[in-house]
């Protein structure tokens, strides 16, 4: 089985029975997002619209791709333009420069070849337009603890993951295929606590802001406090949050 064809079952399997996990991390990267100008935007592994949504709630103009025939074809039933698109097999039916903004939350770590993702991304972004990009840390504290004990990081993360970065990789890749990077931003997780011991205390752990979150390895959820940074620990960072810009051609 080819890994684009385990990864449209995988997407499709979820999406039969469920959207999108919201997510904290999901939530800060939204916020980066500026609400003016209005702009076009190329949402890149769009799901089923959770994070579209939001954007043209904020007057932009949101084109979805994703592998998925069942979450384009529920992205689309939102009024949302959506277009089934592997881009690990074909290019992006895009024209060079179609967008202002380049959305890729949690999708680069899916993606075989990162350096024709990231090109494909660089030729459909406008001059000046911007890249907002997001993936796990995988050399976050608790992977580390973890690899202690002998597990690898493709136990711990979405069966679908084929990549894996830590801060310096992922800004080599990024800054290689052409951008600049803004800001590297990260979600922060400070302290991680499971199922059987939060969920008795759950009231209190919220009390101290601490926050509920699934997991889609296990369909199972977990307890963790965090925050969002504006520049990324390589230690603490279980999220990375990428702010870019493709720069104007020097004439």
């Amino acid at each position: 089985m080819s890994k684009s064809t385990l990864e449209e079952r995988i997407s499709n399997s979820h999406y039969r029975q469920a959207d999108e996990y919201e997510r904290s991390s999901k939530q800060q990267m939204r916020a980066l997002v500026p609400a003016n100008p209005p702009r076009r935007i190329l949402d890149v592994g769009c799901g089923t619209g959770l994070n579209a949504l939001h954007l043209s709630k904020l007057g932009h103009t949101v084109i979805g791709i994703d592998l998925s025939p069942v979450a384009i074809g529920k992205f689309c039933d939102k009024g949302l333009e959506g277009h089934v698109v592997d881009i690990e097999t074909d290019p992006l039916p895009f024209a060079d420069g179609s967008f202002d903004m380049i959305y890729a939350s949690e999708v680069i770590e899916h993606s075989v070849d990162t350096r024709e993702f990231l090109i494909q991304l660089y030729r459909v972004l406008k001059p000046d337009g911007l890249l907002l990009l997001s993936t796990p840390n995988s050399a976050f504290w608790p992977y580390r603890l973890l690899a202690c004990l002998g597990q690898t990081a493709t136990e711990c993360q979405h069966p679908g993951h084929v990549r894996f970065f830590s801060k310096r990789s992922l800004g080599r890749a990024v800054e290689d295929a052409g951008f600049q990077i803004d800001k590297f931003g990260a979600r922060h997780m400070y302290l991680v606590l499971g199922r059987r011991v939060g969920d008795p205390v759950a009231a209190l752990l919220q009390a101290c802001s601490f926050r509920m979150e699934p997991r889609f390895a296990t369909g199972d959820h977990f307890w963790q406090l965090s925050r969002f940074v504006s520049s990324a620990s390589p230690f603490w960072a279980d999220t990375f949050i990428i702010v870019a810009h493709r720069p104007q051609a020097v004439i």
